[in-house]
């Protein structure tokens, strides 16, 4: 049987034997994209189970290629570039990624990486296609399809990301709970250190300004202070 279709876009193509190398003899599919065209291409051709994107690119900047990407594909993006500051993190997060790693790297901890990913992925899709005695999670203003996957405020349908709608779920299922960075990490991650705070963080403030009334002054995700955040509505399965 096939294994899982790993897409690298980056037009350097010594990186992509590198990568080849170990992705293939761990099992996985491989392919590389060398610019953003051919990229949303092979997206439509191959379905790629995760997606390896460099932000320099002959035709078009990563991060505005990621933003395309995520319009055709929910399979994790993680940047893999020379361009490391903590904005350029922030920037590729809030666009879409859902990792990011600079470069020169380490092949062994990228396919470390691949594999967290894919865990949950898969992990995310047998919770979805488990039969459900009760499929919805409601709170006082926010209500969880469990079935369909889908998520409503004020009974207005929410457009969440894989990762916002997984947050979600898990700040309502723990309602009340104060629950660490590093916990919420490793539940939706698969590594609670390894990836650093400010990759939660990204993704908590693109939710909250979502469901929140008002971004800048949350009050049904807040943050307690030197501990970790708590969903402050009471939530159950109806």
């Amino acid at each position: 049987m096939p294994g899982e279709m790993i897409m690298l876009v980056d037009d350097e193509a010594d990186i992509g034997e590198i990568i080849e190398m170990y992705a293939v003899s761990d099992g996985f599919q491989f392919q590389q994209a060398m610019n953003g065209a051919e990229a949303l291409r092979m997206v439509d051709a191959y379905s790629p189970e995760i997606i390896i994107l460099d932000v320099f690119l002959p035709d078009i900047e990563g991060y505005e290629l990621c933003r395309q990407l995520r319009t055709v594909t929910d399979a994790p993006i993680v940047f893999l570039t020379c361009k490391y500051t903590e904005m350029d993190k922030i920037i590729g997060l809030s666009v879409g990624g859902d990792d990011y790693m600079s470069k020169p790297f380490s092949p062994l901890e990228l396919i470390a990486r691949i594999k967290a990913h894919l865990r949950r992925t898969r992990m995310a899709m047998r919770r979805m296609e488990e039969p459900r005695k009760a499929s919805m999670l409601a709170s006082e203003s926010l209500k969880v399809n469990l079935s369909a996957h889908e998520a409503y405020l004020h009974s207005q349908r929410l457009e969440l990301s894989v990762k916002e709608y997984q947050l979600l779920t898990y700040f309502m299922n723990h309602s009340g709970q104060v629950l660490t960075a590093e916990l919420l990490l490793d539940k939706l991650w698969g590594y609670g250190k390894g990836l650093g705070s400010k990759t939660l963080q990204v993704h908590i403030g693109n939710l909250r300004r979502k469901i929140e009334d008002d971004p800048a002054r949350p009050e049904r995700i807040v943050t307690i202070r030197g501990v970790g955040y708590k969903f402050c509505e009471h939530a159950a399965i109806i």
